[in-house]
Formats: C-alpha cells, structure tokens, sequence
C-alpha cells in the first residue's frame, strides 16, 4: 500500500480540523449550549448556598427556603435539557459529517479509477471508509466542542471565584495548566502507538480480506489451519498493542483526576479555616465549594475525550490521502457529447502509461479503431492489454500521447458524456445482492419490461431467465452467486446492450468458461458488435476468430495489427 503524503499536503489535524467545515454551525451550537448549561450551574451552586446560608446561620423556615430550593431543582432540569439539546447538535453534526465523508470518499474512487483501489488494497480501503470514518466523528462532534467549553467555562468560573475569594482563585489558576500540559505530554507516547495500532489494523483487514476470498483455495491445500493460526497470532499482537494504548489512556486520566482532586482538597482546606476564623461568610464559601470541582470538570471530560483525538489523527493519517486523491485531469470546459447513434472512430497516438508495478506498463502505443469496427487485443500476461482498455474507459490517463475520439483528444470529453457512450463487461462482472432485474436496470433504470427483453433475447439470456421460478425477480447472491459464469457473462452483455452504447469494451468476456458457454457468448459478442466500435481483450481462440482485426501487445508494446486468420496461423506454427 502506498498512502504517504503528498509533500504539500496538510498535516492530519490541520486537515481533519478543515473537515469540521460542513457542521461548524452544529459545533457552534454544540458549544453554546454547553457553556449555557455551565452559567445556570453558577446560578444553582449560589441559589443552594444562599438556602444554607438561611437554613443553618439564619435559622429561617423551611418554608422562606422553599422558593430557593424550588428554583435549583427548576435550573436543574433546564441544565438537562440544555445538555440534550447539545447532544443533539453533536448527534446530527455526527451523521452529517459521516455522510459527507463517505460520499467524497466515493466519488474520489470513482474518479480516481478502481486502480487506487488495487494500488492501496481493498481491504484497506473498507477499513478506512468503516472504523476510519467513525473514529474521525468523536474527535469532529466531541473533542473539538469540548476544547472550546474548556477554554470557556474555567474562565466564567474564574470571573465569579476571584473577587469572591482571590485566594481560592490563585489556586484554580496556578493548578490548572498542569494538567493540559501533562495530558500533551502522555499523550504524545499514545499518539505514536495509536498509530502504529491503526497501520496493524489496516494491514490486518487486508490480509482477512485476502483470506476470505481464497479460502476455497487454502481448504484444497489444507491451508486453512495454518492461516488460521497466523490470524490468531496476528489478533494476539493487535489486543496487546491495544490493551498498550488503554494503558497510556488510564495513566492520563489517573494525572488529570490526581491534579484536580488535589486543586480540589487545597482549595476546600483554604475555604475551611477562613470559614474557621470568621473571614468568610458561610454562603460564599460554600458557594465558591460548589464551584471548583465543576471548575476542573471541563478539564477531565477533555482528558477523557483526548483518546478520541489520538484515534482521530491515526485515522486521518490513512484517510486524508484517500480523499484528497488528484482526480483524474479535465479541461476547465470539458465537452459534452450529444446523444449520437453512430459509432466512433478511436486513435492511440504515441500512448504510454506506466504501472507502479512495471507490469501492464504500456510504451509509445499507436492503434486506430476504425468506427464500427471489432478489434481484439491479445498477448501475454503483463503486456498491457487492460492498461490499454481502462485507458480507452477513462479508468485510467495517459502519460504521454493522446486518445482521440472522432479526431477529439479524449481529455478533454467529459467523462459522464463519455461513460454514457460506452458500456464496460469485465473479466469479473459485477452483480451485486439482489434481483437480476435490480442489476440490469444498473445500466438504464428507465427500462421497461420490453427494453429488457429485447437485451436478454439478444445476448441469449432469455432460455435460461425462464426457466427460473422467478424469472428477472429471481434473487441473486453477492458477485452474482445462484447463476454460472456462462449465465452471469451473457447478462453482462445483455446490460451492455441496454446503455444502447456505441463503444463497447470488453477485458476477457469468456475467461474461465466451458467450450460451450464460450461459444454462447462469442455469438452474442458477435450480435453486441453490429454497428458499434468493439475493443475485446482476450486470448481465447473463438474471441480472437470471431474480431475483424487482431492487434498485439508485447512487453508493453504494439508487435502488430493482422487478420484473425493470419494471426492464429502464425500462433499454431509457433513450437
């Protein structure tokens, strides 16, 4: 995986305090609530000071004190809902900020092309939209608002304790900055192994992803206990390093509960022998008690939510790159293709595009496409054959020439109006959980019952849609599953034929099938081409038999464009 930072990029608080933007109203909100509720607490500590002031130095009637204790209780519940109304703001600033983060980060891959999706792993990538993404929020919706509380409500307490008792105050001042600073100084240690824990989690997801998906393989090779034990030891070393983490998390909060409790203790001594040598009034003192543990308070919440920074910045680490990923270069005017029947006639001039790996690479490649023509790509593994698609798809973008499309350099087309003239059929359709009829409308979700007959009877999927009990409402499971590659292949196309597109790309369309479900699908392949621009990647005889033309890729490079015939002759003579 490769998510280190571009050089001007921000660093992660900077960029996870930017992402704050889009619910800083809910924030302020948040805020004002909280410092609100912290102002009626002043009202409530002197209003029960005030009735032990009567009650016991006075001697008044509990009746005379009634009012008093009624209006505490009365502010008591107004601080509830004042604190309600706070956590609704951090609840919806919560769902807002993880809506908006999901959607960039799917729009980013989206635009980026699904080769950053193989460049940084797709385990890593869930794990980055899932746990990364929640633990962004609780430094947005809670650590973030509760610094602002913190830096306000000690300094409204401190305005009403220094000219009631300076000296009581003195103490609240002078203990106060040791713990933000030894909360900084814990708290650094556990920020470096927050995020060492976050790289293990990320590169453990992958490596339990990978397992998932080759399990059939490692249960033939009787590999799945010994990889078992390799996730096991793996999990071991991820609880300890997490139970290191707490450990760091229970010393800071240890330091913050000693420094406040002792501020605490110091300042209730302090209080008792001025109220021992008459210098105080019983009402200010217990007024100014009430007031310094609720003075420290906003002290230890920080503390507490400080964890939530430490996960914060670990995540934004491994996010950040994601969502501030360059998209794909577009002219500032990009230009909108007009709806159009007639197939376009396609141009690789000079074309290279280099593949971190070296594998795929592709060097100086110059390859017409006449319109309304069938060309099938061959070669080796590695050569570059589905480098030279996405790049015809706009999966990916050339480091040197130009894809021209009806004379027009390819960059600068749209890539929506683009994406709306082609239809894609890859090695591996995709066919997510639901009906067949959810995923055909994938292509045209304005198609009607007809439209969709049409497609299926022209790529052959009809025989086999009617023998199912369900017909087009039959489920499917994930990737397809209740269908074989043969019936998922020629839905496939038939989806392609519902865009109506006029280029058609096609990466392996009969890899992995049977001699007789590949001839189904070259003979829909073959109803697929007529009138539309066709690219087919492949190295199956019968795609290759069935194109107008074949061009060959080697090591990177064009070796040449020959007739089907010619080619496979030449093919068969070779030892």
């Amino acid at each position: 995986m490769n998510l280190a930072p571009h050089p001007d990029q921000q660093r992660p608080e900077a960029w996870l305090i930017s992402q704050s933007a889009p619910v800083r109203r809910n924030l302020a909100w948040n805020v004002c609530w909280a410092v609100v509720a912290g102002g009626t607490l002043v009202l409530q500590a002197w209003l029960l000071a005030n009735a032990c002031q009567q009650l016991i130095m006075d001697h008044a009637a509990l009746t005379r004190v009634a009012p008093l204790l009624w209006a505490a209780a009365a502010l008591a519940l107004l601080r509830a809902g004042l604190h309600l109304l706070a956590d609704r703001q951090a609840a919806q600033a919560g769902a807002t900020l993880k809506q908006s983060l999901r959607t960039r980060l799917v729009k980013t891959l989206q635009e980026s092309g699904s080769t950053r999706l193989r460049t940084e792993g797709t385990g890593a990538v869930v794990e980055a939209a899932t746990t990364g993404i929640e633990d962004l929020e609780p430094y947005v919706t809670r650590f973030l608002p509760q610094l602002a509380v913190t830096a306000l409500l000690p300094a409204l307490i401190l305005l009403v304790v220094l000219p009631t008792e300076w000296r009581t105050g003195l103490v609240l001042v002078f203990s106060a900055p040791f713990i933000p600073l030894l909360m900084v100084l814990i708290g650094r240690g556990a920020e470096r192994r927050n995020s060492r824990q976050w790289h293990q989690l990320s590169r453990m997801a992958g490596h339990f992803l990978d397992l998932v998906q080759g399990l059939p393989d490692l249960r033939i090779f009787a590999a799945a206990k010994r990889e078992a034990a390799v996730v096991a030891r793996v999990a071991e070393e991820y609880r300890q390093s997490t139970m290191a983490v707490v450990r760091l998390a229970f010393l800071s909060a240890l330091t913050l509960e000693f420094f406040s409790t002792v501020g605490t203790a110091v300042a209730a001594v302090l209080i008792g022998f001025q109220l021992l040598f008459g210098s105080l009034s019983l009402l200010n003192g217990l007024f100014i008690l009430l007031l310094v543990p609720e003075f420290y308070l906003p002290f230890r919440i920080l503390g507490l939510t400080y964890h939530a920074r430490m996960k914060g910045i670990a995540a934004a680490e491994r996010l950040a790159p994601l969502l501030t990923a360059e998209p794909a270069p577009n002219p500032d005017t990009p230009i909108i293709l007009p709806p159009s029947t007639r197939a376009p006639a396609i141009r690789f001039t000079g074309v290279s595009c280099r593949q971190e790996s070296g594998r795929g690479s592709l060097t100086g490649i110059s390859l017409d496409l006449p319109a309304g023509s069938f060309t099938a790509v061959a070669g080796a593994s590695g050569s570059g054959k589905s480098t030279l698609a996405r790049l015809l798809a706009g999966l990916l973008q050339p480091e040197n020439g130009m894809i021209s499309v009806d004379g027009v350099d390819l960059r600068q087309i749209a890539a929506k109006s683009w994406h709306a003239r082609m239809a894609w059929v890859s090695q591996h359709p995709v066919f997510f959980k639901g009906t067949i009829r959810d995923n055909l409308l994938l292509a045209a979700p304005a198609a009607d019952d007809r439209a969709l007959r049409t497609a299926l009877d022209a790529a052959g999927a009809a025989p086999f849609i009617e023998q199912l009990p369900e017909g087009l409402d039959t489920p499917l499971g994930d990737r397809g599953a209740g269908l074989s590659g043969g019936e998922l292949r020629r839905l496939a196309v038939a989806r392609a034929l519902l865009r109506n597109a006029t280029l058609v790309v096609l990466d392996e369309p009969t890899a992995g099938l049977d001699r007789e479900s590949e001839l189904l699908v070259v003979q829909v392949i073959r109803r697929l081409a007529a009138g539309r621009t066709v690219l087919a990647i492949s190295h199956r005889e019968a795609v290759l038999a069935a194109a107008d033309r074949v061009a060959v890729l080697h090591e990177g490079q064009l070796e040449g464009v020959y007739l089907p015939g010619d080619y496979l002759a030449t093919t068969e003579a070779r030892p």
